[in-house]
């Protein structure tokens, strides 16, 4: 089975900031209109990075340390629950449960990660999916994932270098753009796309633009390869 589709799903001020905690506007004002344009995607599963799903789970210390023999995925049974999948290279995250918030947690990490850490997730019924030696294939990873849950549309949903990444990688195949009436204002500030300054950009075509009730724009775009 071939990856899932990735579409980029964030909401941004007006001059491409990603801390919704420093605009003028409520947080649940933004958390109900992301969430809204959210469920009108309809994906099946969304992607974060370890920092930004470290707001949801506690985080430790790395938990790289002895393996043995050959690294194998640790995959439970999702039952029909859609995929939060997080990339968490040195596996600090620890959950307590395979299930976040109504959702099947998977955890893609590097091989370098221990047995004991691999072993004590999958007990809390977390599945384990390997993004080889340094934790760093993505397009490996989506691949495993699309076969074992039949995943077919995932929603990327930051943080910035973890979308920087993804980019560099030729892996977002559309993008989602809640642009907020506000403006940030702040310098050095995270951005929707980070990475290093020789990686290549996309070209995108226009899907739709609509004008939402609170002044909010959503822009969807699709990647074209020409």
């Amino acid at each position: 089975m071939s990856r899932p589709d990735i579409i980029c799903h964030m909401i941004t001020s007006l001059d491409g900031k990603l801390l919704p905690e420093r605009w003028p506007t409520e947080m649940d004002d933004i958390e109900r209109c992301y969430e809204t344009a959210e469920t009108r995607l309809e994906a099946n599963g969304w992607i974060v990075g370890r920092a930004t799903m470290a707001h949801y789970l506690t985080e430790g210390g790395p938990a790289v340390g002895p393996t043995r023999g050959p690294r194998e995925d640790r995959l439970q049974e999702a039952d029909g629950r859609d995929i939060a999948l997080c990339f968490d290279r040195e596996g600090r995250l620890r959950p307590e449960t395979g299930d976040l918030g109504g959702d099947h947690l998977v955890l893609a990490m590097s091989e370098q990660v221990s047995d004991d850490h691999v072993n004590e997730l999958a007990a809390r019924g977390v599945s384990v999916v390997f993004a080889g030696p340094s934790g760093s294939d993505i397009a490996g990873v989506l691949e495993k994932v699309g076969a074992a849950f039949g995943v077919t549309r995932m929603l990327l949903e930051g943080g910035g270098r973890m979308n920087g990444a993804f980019l560099a990688a030729g892996l977002i195949d559309g993008t989602s753009t809640l642009v907020h009436p506000v403006i940030d204002g702040g310098a050095n500030l995270p951005s929707i796309y980070e990475g290093p300054s020789n990686n290549r950009g996309m070209k995108l075509s226009l899907v739709s633009a609509e004008s939402l009730q609170d002044g909010t724009v959503w822009l969807r775009h699709e990647v074209t390869n020409d």
